[in-house]
This record gives C-alpha cells, structure tokens and sequence, in this order.
C-alpha cells in the first residue's frame, strides 16, 4: 500500500515477552493490593460495629435487669432453694413489699410523672413514689417517664418508638433496656422537651405588642426540677437501700430470718417479678398474636395496642393489661372504665384520694369512652362493607329511556333475560331467576314491567337480604321524567357511605383525649 508524501504513519509498539511478563506480575499484584484493601475495610467494619454494640449497651439496666436475676436465680439453683421462702414472716413480707414498691412505681412513675391522672397535696408521697419506684431496676423517673411518653406520641414507630412491638417481642420486653436506641440524640432532645432540667424564659411578643413570657419560672415549677434531678442523681443510691438494705434489714430483725434471704426474697425474686409485670404491658400488651390473651381493640385499631381479656393477663401485668383503652385515654388514672376490672393502681389511688392525700384525678367522660366505641365500630363497618358487593351505586347507572328500555326487552339477543323496574331502577334478574322461591313464571310475568308493588308486598314481602341481592342485579335508571324517589334512593343509599368516608377524614387525631 502506497502514502502520498507528508502523511503521518502511526506505528504499532510490539510488547517483548519481557514486557509481558512485567504486566502480568503487576497485574497480580495490583489484585493482592486490592483484596488487601477489600479485607482491611471489612475488618475495620467489624471492629467499627463491636464498638458501636459496645457503646450502645445501657449498662445499667443490664445490670439490674439481666445480671441480678441471673445471679440470683443461679444462686437459688446451685444451693437447691425454694422459690417461695420457708420462713412465714419473710414470704408475708416478700408479698406486702411486692405490692408496695410496683404501687409506688404505677402510682408515682407512670401516672403521675408520665400521664399527669392526679394532683398531690403532700410532699412525702413524691418521696415515696421516687425512693421506692427505684426500687424496680428500671431507670429515674426523668428517664423512664419520657421514654414512655415518647411511647405514646410514637406508637409503633421502629425508630421512635422506646419499645415498639414490631422490633419483636424480646425488643419491646427486654431489648429496649438492654440496647439504646439508633437515635439517642433524638430521644434526649425529648427527654428535655418532656422533662427540663432547667427553666428557659423566651419572650414572645403577641399581635398587640404585649411581650409575655410562656414559660415564666415558679416555684412549683423549680421544686418539680429539683425534685427529678435529685431522683436521677440519687437513683442508684436509692435502688441500692431499697431493693438490698431495707429487705435484708426487715428480714433479719423482723422476721427473724437470715439477711441472704431478704436479699434474695423481698430483694431481688420481688424485683424480677415486678419488672416482669410491667414489662408484660408494652409485650403481651402490644402484640396480638398471642391469642390466649383475648386480645380486643374497642377503641382504636391503628396501632398495636391490645385490651387483653384474659384475666391471668390482668393478673401478670397488675392490672395494665387494658392498653387498647390506655393509649387512648393516657390521662385517666384507671386502666380501663370497668368497674370489676382488676386494678389495684385504680384502687390505691382512689383511697389517696378518699383519705385527702392526691385530688383532681383524672376521669375519662362515660360519653367520651361510649363516641369512640362507636367509632371504632363504624371504622369495622366501613371496612366490611368496603368489602362487600353493594351493586352499581344508583348515581353511576346510565340512564336509559323507556324507548330504548322496549328496544332492549324486544331484541333477540336478550330474548331468555328477565328485566324488571323497581322504584324506576331497571334490574337484570336473569342469574337468580332459577333460584327463585316464587319460581320462574312469576318472575316473567313481570318481563319489562313495573315490579314495585309486586316487590314490597303485593305479592311477597321481601325481606332486607333480598333486597340486598336485588341491588347487584342493577343496570340502568329508567328515564321517564319521575327521578325524584330516585335521588331521594340516592340521597339516602349513597350519603351514609359519603359520610363515614368524611369522617373518617376529621379523625386525624392520635388520641381521643386529644380530639
């Protein structure tokens, strides 16, 4: 092949094996390099997710929630001790502090820290409430009342929610103290939201210019920070004296027992079974399906909280197992509006009150409890009926003219169908006719014609499930200038369904106490 003069010829470089053998050899090492690196970032991944476990361990409540029982339980076992003491005084004891310590931790804790059910007139029930709550091993008020009240703005969020039930059962019993959560940040923003440890005073100025401050400091409002802050730095201290000193004490002096065996009974079996208790609310409270609990959700079905009908259900949780009522109705110092209901927290603060020590609890209105009752019912309703085969609504039927009526009746096509008018509906009735208890001359004899009279009396009163079945069979709205029973069906058919549809739109709220 010939070049004019002047044109450039790129020449092709011909590798040498020497070459070639010194790219083989850098390839493979680059492929070692790169394995190298691909080993070292999954080993500093490891190491990066043992350190987050690490830190993410509440090591705290580890202690007294998995530690303590497991020492003890194995102490109980390597020396062949009964469950229940031998000792009368000292399984007398155990049952009275059992019932004094959750009741400060109910009472106190929950529905007065963490719901607000009552107010109190005397300073020494704040006292025993703290002091003796510590007891349970299950944080400071500061720390558990937020978490709890997180519970219920976020219930079943994965991320906000302290202890959601879709984490899985062993989350939302144990996991949630064990472990901390993803977002802590997140949750000591809400724990000061909820709980300040100081008094800001912002000044806001209102549309009149008038400058106010909305978080003005008080006294009430100073001791009630004081108060908690002391609680939280004295918390361990007080979970010390109140779960080993005051049982070893009254153990061995009152009952004339052994101090192990206050530590173990009165001690730390009482505490087991208290935190198991309460545990069991946010558990076998939130999960439905264990079904031997009865689970029931009279009042709201969008979150996972249950009412459990079983009453060893109620006995495990102490009288909490009413959640489904609870997380609607926060406030109310009672589990749910039974009367017979087991609740020993309804009936200790109910005494406070009787005697002057709390007032002003907290009642749910019997008209409020009934209104969402119904509700929820009406939300059921909508669902099945959502569900059913209600036929054409009359308002989406074509409307066809007796004209056009005749012509279809008359064509050979539609010769073995069956058409009838009923309150100016024109209906296809030829997929019942053979079931037809009046048998199938009754029905032709009606061909095209106005059945009405036929239909609601004249010859067979026929009942609402009928008339149900004879809704599906709608095809068109005879046209003949008389439409106003025809809207007045509408009206009436259409607008119940219009109206659930828009008021299950108002309800947008996440409690009933806060609509």
């Amino acid at each position: 092949m010939e070049f004019s003069k002047g044109t450039k010829v790129q020449k092709r470089k011909v590798k040498t094996s020497a070459t070639s053998g010194n790219t083989g050899g850098s390839s493979t090492n680059s492929l070692i390099h790169q394995a190298s690196q691909l080993k070292n970032t999954r080993m500093n991944q490891m190491r990066k997710r043992k350190r987050d476990l690490l830190t993410r361990i509440n090591y705290t409540h580890t202690f007294t929630v998995v530690v303590l029982p497991l020492l003890i339980f194995g102490y109980i076992y390597k020396y062949s001790l009964p469950i229940i003491p031998e000792n009368q005084d000292t399984l007398y004891f155990s049952c009275i502090y059992f019932n004094f310590t959750i009741l400060a931790f109910n009472s106190g804790y929950h529905k007065y820290f963490a719901h607000n059910s009552f107010k109190i007139r005397y300073k020494f029930l704040l006292y025993y409430f703290a002091v003796f709550g510590s007891s349970i091993g299950l944080g400071s008020i500061r720390w558990w009342a937020s978490l709890h009240r997180a519970h219920h703005h976020f219930t079943d969020d994965t991320e906000r929610d302290p202890y959601s039930i879709k984490r899985g059962f062993a989350w939302a019993h144990w996991g949630w103290l064990i472990k901390k959560p993803k977002i802590v940040a997140f949750h000591q923003d809400f724990m000061e939201q909820e709980f300040p440890v100081s008094l800001k005073v912002v000044n806001e100025v209102e549309e009149d210019g008038f400058e106010y401050s909305p978080h003005d400091t008080n006294e009430n409002d100073l001791d009630a920070i004081d108060f908690l802050k002391w609680q939280e730095n004295s918390y361990f201290s007080n979970f010390i004296l109140t779960t080993f000193i005051i049982p070893a004490f009254v153990t061995a002096f009152i009952c004339k027992d052994t101090l192990t065996n206050g530590i173990i009974y009165p001690g730390l079996l009482r505490m087991f079974l208290c935190q198991q208790s309460l545990l069991a609310t946010e558990s076998i409270g939130h999960l439905k399906n264990i079904q031997v609990s009865i689970p029931t959700q009279p009042f709201n079905d969008k979150n996972s909280s249950q009412n459990c009908n079983n009453p060893l259900v109620s006995l495990l949780t102490y009288g909490q197992s009413y959640q489904n009522y609870h997380h609607e109705f926060p406030h109310d110092y009672r589990s749910t509006s039974s009367f017979f209901a087991f609740d020993p927290t309804k009936w200790f603060i109910w005494t406070l009150d009787k005697v002057g020590i709390v007032e002003e609890l907290s009642v749910t209105p019997d008209n409020l409890i009934d209104q969402l009752k119904i509700q929820q019912q009406q939300e059921v309703l909508n669902r099945m009926r959502s569900q059913l085969n209600w036929g054409t609504p009359i308002s989406k039927l074509p409307s066809i003219t007796p004209k056009d009526f005749k012509r279809i009746i008359g064509s050979s096509t539609n010769k073995d169908r069956i058409y009838i008018i009923i309150q100016n509906i024109i209906h296809d009735i030829t997929p019942f006719m053979e079931q037809h208890p009046g048998g199938v001359p009754l029905l032709k004899a009606s061909h095209g014609k106005d059945a009405t009279k036929a239909f609601f009396g004249g010859v067979y009163g026929h009942s609402t499930a009928a008339q149900n079945l004879l809704a599906t069979m709608r095809i068109g709205v005879l046209d003949d200038g008389n439409d106003e029973e025809v809207w007045g069906r509408v009206v009436r058919e259409e607008g119940e369904v219009e109206e659930a549809d828009s008021g299950r739109l108002r309800k947008s709220y996440s409690t009933a106490e806060a609509a």
